[in-house]
């Protein structure tokens, strides 16, 4: 768990019409991930993407950077077809890394992380 006081800067980038309620769903469900953290977050980047003209195959999209303590990057990105489980989706693929990272020893590489974690 992260035990520091210090709050990460967290950068939400939209493209797209990504509603309002969505936006600040995907702000809280990243400061509960934040919080939980093995490491200290300095710094989160989401990217939330919804294009004008949706297709059944690809409606939303959303990507997730995390700079750790000790400069490590956690990162994620998925596609679904509504912007609530694109988010959904993300958390548990950043959660599923994080919960890696906590796993591994501090002297040990972490190099094999699967692309898929849902």
């Amino acid at each position: 768990m992260n035990d520091s006081k210090v709050l990460p800067t967290v950068t939400e980038i939209i493209d797209g019409p990504v509603a309002s309620i969505d936006r600040v769903y995907a702000v809280d469900r990243v400061r509960d991930l934040c919080r939980a953290a093995p490491r200290a977050v300095r710094r989160v980047r989401t990217r939330l993407t919804s294009p004008p003209q949706s297709t059944p195959d690809w409606q939303a999209a959303a990507e997730g950077t995390l700079l750790l303590d000790g400069d490590l990057i956690v990162c994620a990105g998925v596609t679904a077809t509504t912007m609530r489980e694109a988010i959904d989706l993300l958390m548990v693929r950043l959660r599923y890394r994080l919960r890696r990272l906590a796993e591994t020893k501090r002297d040990q590489p972490i190099g094999s992380l699967p692309v898929s974690a849902a």
